[in-house]
């Protein structure tokens, strides 16, 4: 059972991480903005000035922390990242293991002022999702040009944030493109959402546990048995690494 005084100082602690947080993401969603028409590489140094800045924030406001396993296994270029997505803690700092990244998010997304043109000038592939198998064919092709140039996909087969110790079908677009462009799959685990978990303003202390795992050639493999290999490994590693402690702290248990 947490005390109501323990939450108070968590509240507290994570507001000062937001006071922190928020006015630099601005600064840097601006600067990239203006950017665009520069290299990506300097581009990216203003993403991982952001991500290092948030990570550290997070670290000495809210006391959490993360460890990473599985880093031996990243291709040297070329490929998919799938992730378990339960949290927005991912959505920053996944970016810190690899670049460059090309994001695949909703259209919608970069119409947001500052944050959609910071992603517009990051080049993600933004798709209208509403119109089916065209967005499907738009995803493989801009998926395979960015590949092929050695940049690496990231996409949250879940689609939407997922509490701890829920499953949500996995959608088939990550694995229809690498069926089709040959390219491998890497797929993470992590257990961010029982630290800083959806909708929630308290990050608990702790540090999170990331594990990324061996690549999943596609292969003589459907689409829909790429997409069921990663779902299976990415379910079963997040039970391995789940902190049953922090589970009943969150309300989960």
């Amino acid at each position: 059972m947490v005390s109501p005084l323990y939450k108070l100082w968590l509240g507290l602690r994570s507001t000062v991480f937001w006071i922190l947080f928020l006015p630099v993401m601005l600064i840097s969603a601006t600067v990239l903005s203006l950017l665009f028409f520069l290299p990506l590489n300097l581009r990216i140094a203003v993403i991982r000035f952001w991500i290092a800045y948030s990570l550290f924030c997070l670290r000495i406001t809210c006391g959490l922390n993360y460890s990473v396993e599985g880093l031996e296994n990243i291709p040297k270029q070329g490929f998919i990242v799938m992730s378990k997505h339960s949290s927005t803690w991912e959505t920053i700092a996944i970016q810190r293991f690899f670049r460059p990244l090309i994001w695949v998010v909703k259209r919608e997304l970069t119409w947001i002022p500052f944050f959609g043109w910071a992603l517009k000038a990051m080049n993600v592939i933004a798709l209208n999702r509403g119109t089916g198998r065209k967005a499907i064919n738009q995803l493989i092709k801009e998926s395979q040009n960015h590949m092929d140039r050695g940049r690496i996909l990231m996409l949250f087969p879940e689609g939407t944030r997922v509490m701890p110790m829920q499953r949500k079908p996995f959608k088939m677009g990550g694995a229809i493109v690498s069926q089709r462009t040959g390219y491998a799959v890497l797929p993470i685990a992590h257990n961010a959402g029982e630290f800083w978990p959806r909708h929630s303003w308290i990050k608990w202390p702790g540090t999170i546990r990331v594990v990324i795992g061996k690549p999943i050639e596609p292969e003589g493999k459907t689409p829909e048995e790429i997409v069921g290999e990663v779902g299976n490994w990415i379910v079963s590693e997040c039970e391995k690494i789940s902190d049953e402690s922090q589970l009943r702290r969150i309300g989960v248990l």
